[in-house]
């Protein structure tokens, strides 16, 4: 029955090797959840900085700032793997969309909302007023993001569900893996979002900025990230375990080509584990504090290829009889590895700018 609510394969044949495809698609995934990890861990944080004992404000200040481009980058750069996502899965993708359609449309709602309360956040904070509320309903909008994400993301690798689903939407939540993959995915947004914290303090102490805020915002980053992390190891054990058996089994017996990027990525997490418990004071220790960065931006590149290699195995039967014609368009895709390599230097330069060029006393901010 589940092959039948599989859309045929479209017969136009493919504009390039599906390897390249596949390669695209990851490289392109990476840059979109390195921007939706800011915005998501940052609202949870900016959510939540009451906890900290100082610096809350310039916690709040920051995280609402800089959602004010990384929402619209975590947009942009969400544009090519999804078309990836469309020439090599399109035909699973869109019809778990279709499945849980008001959800899917919903989302764009909450992104809607949750991207306005972020500039009514903003201008708040600017006048000195509290905005503790509109950022506790920001990020629970982007935490609903993520769940219809989870959601879709589950829903699109298993056609077996669908008959099930179909008949009752609320359905596509009972996927055993669905709670500890949404509490990975969260975990390790909040976790970035707190090296980013964490670095940032760091670099404006140096440039001789309030030493105690810096500091409350420093600690508060650290104890976010190394609490996260440590809870993300146990969930990324429970998450593996949850697998189906059939998937499990396939993907231990992927050879080095799966069991290494997974063992590096959890060898990243220990080490990031490890870095973290290690800082003390985070503005006395500057170069732990990038390590810690670099540890987590690591890891993610990992999980990324992991998750990317688990899509594959949990398709591979619905797929088996795919008999996949190419017809490579070299022009079109030089063009677009052009265009989206200037794409990537341009968004580069202009948070570097945008880091670096901070107003002057009496200049209106931008």
């Amino acid at each position: 029955m589940e092959n039948s609510l599989i859309p045929a394969l479209d017969p136009a044949p493919l504009p390039g090797p599906p390897w390249l495809f596949h390669v695209l698609w990851v490289v392109t995934f990476l840059f979109h959840l390195l921007f939706v990890n800011t915005v998501l861990g940052g609202s949870l944080l900016a959510a939540f900085a009451g906890l900290a004992r100082t610096g809350r404000r310039e916690i709040r200040t920051l995280f609402v700032e800089v959602n004010a481009w990384a929402i619209s980058f975590a947009i942009t750069f969400a544009i090519a793997p999804l078309l990836f996502m469309q020439v090599l899965l399109g035909r699973f993708f869109y019809t778990a969309t279709i499945l849980v359609a008001w959800a899917w449309l919903g989302m764009l709602g909450l992104l809607t909302v949750a991207y306005y309360l972020n500039y009514v956040a903003k201008f708040r904070l600017r006048a000195g007023k509290s905005a503790g509320g509109v950022l506790i309903v920001e990020a629970a909008c982007f935490v609903v993001i993520a769940g219809i994400q989870v959601t879709v993301n589950l829903l699109h690798m298993q056609p077996a569900r669908w008959e099930r689903v179909a008949d009752q939407a609320w359905a596509a939540l009972s996927d055993p893996t669905f709670v500890p993959r949404f509490l990975h995915f969260l975990l390790a947004a909040v976790a970035m979002a707190g090296a980013l914290l964490a670095w940032v303090a760091v670099r404006r102490a140096r440039k001789g900025g309030a030493t105690e805020a810096l500091s409350g915002m420093a600690r508060f980053g650290i104890r976010a990230a190394l609490v996260t992390t440590l809870l993300q190891l146990v969930d990324g054990f429970w998450l593996l375990l949850a697998l189906p058996e059939d998937v499990l089994k396939a993907f231990m017996r992927g050879g080095p080509a799966t069991m290494v990027p997974l063992t590096v990525g959890i060898l990243a997490g220990l080490l990031l584990l490890v870095v973290l418990a290690q800082i003390a004071d985070p503005l006395a220790s500057p170069a732990k504090v990038r390590r810690v960065a670099e540890l987590i931006v690591g890891a993610v590149v990992f999980m990324v290829v992991t998750r990317h290699q688990l899509r594959g195995i949990y398709l591979a039967s619905a797929r088996a009889n795919e008999q996949v014609t190419v017809s490579t368009q070299w022009g079109p895709l030089a063009l677009f590895l052009v265009v989206f390599v200037v794409c990537v230097a341009i968004t580069a330069y202009a948070l570097v700018k945008a880091a670096k060029d901070r107003p002057q006393p009496g200049e209106d901010a931008a």
